[in-house]
């Protein structure tokens, strides 16, 4: 592992070294996920209410009296027009504004299930120990599988030059994802994450190298 060391000279329970990954910590939070909107318009008609009103009529007679003196301040032998006001009820028509009903908003609140998708990061170690162990039957295994081929591209490559494929191999065999897993039921991913690596560096056939990563994956497995 590149950038961390420790004494090998201590005892084994004074090497302490930190192994750290990344979790997930959702929040909830209150937010604003939409609007409600009520649109009110206003139209008008015409109403006909009705109602009774009363209005006095005026009915002329005459009455005999018989003959009695003229009292004071009673105008006669006056000439001119006498006005007698007629009374009754007329409709006054006015608005007024009553709240006939109500439009109610009712909110329940629910629970709904979602999955909540991130990125993290998690840190692994790979035993170099333990690889150094299988280091000489690496060796061993890629001077005999190049013996074997016929020319191509990975004929003339060198130990340095194969050695990351054993090594990946190696320390995918401890990767707690592929615990209790075969390697062909995972070589698919071993796949695509090894193309995704060395892809740039021109180690990118998995078809011709697998049995360099399959060897590290065994090896490690005790196999």
């Amino acid at each position: 592992m590149s950038g961390t060391s420790y004494d090998r000279n201590q005892r084994d329970d004074d090497a302490r070294i930190p192994v750290a990954e990344e979790r997930l910590e959702v929040e909830k939070r209150q937010a604003e996920l939409g609007e409600v909107q009520l649109h009110k318009t206003v139209t008008e008609e015409e109403q006909t209410i009705p109602v009774e009103l009363q209005r006095e009529e005026v009915h002329v007679r005459e009455v005999d009296t018989g003959d009695r003196p003229v009292q004071s301040g009673e105008d006669v032998f006056q000439e001119g027009t006498i006005s007698v006001p007629v009374r009754g009820e007329e409709a006054v028509v006015q608005k007024q504004a009553v709240v006939t009903g109500e439009v109610v908003l009712d909110k329940d609140r629910i629970t709904e299930q979602q999955n909540v998708s991130g990125t993290v990061r998690r840190e692994r170690v790979e035993v170099d120990e333990d690889y150094g162990r299988h280091r000489d039957n690496f060796q061993q295994h890629f001077t005999q599988r190049q013996s074997s081929l016929q020319g191509g591209q990975y004929a003339s490559r060198t130990w340095e030059q194969a050695e990351p494929n054993y090594r990946y191999g190696h320390s995918s065999a401890y990767d707690e994802r592929y615990q209790g897993r075969e390697f062909d039921e995972v070589e698919p991913d071993l796949r695509s994450d090894y193309e995704s690596r060395y892809a740039q560096s021109g180690q990118s056939g998995w078809q011709d190298l697998r049995d360099e990563v399959r060897e590290g994956w065994t090896r490690a497995r005790g196999r």
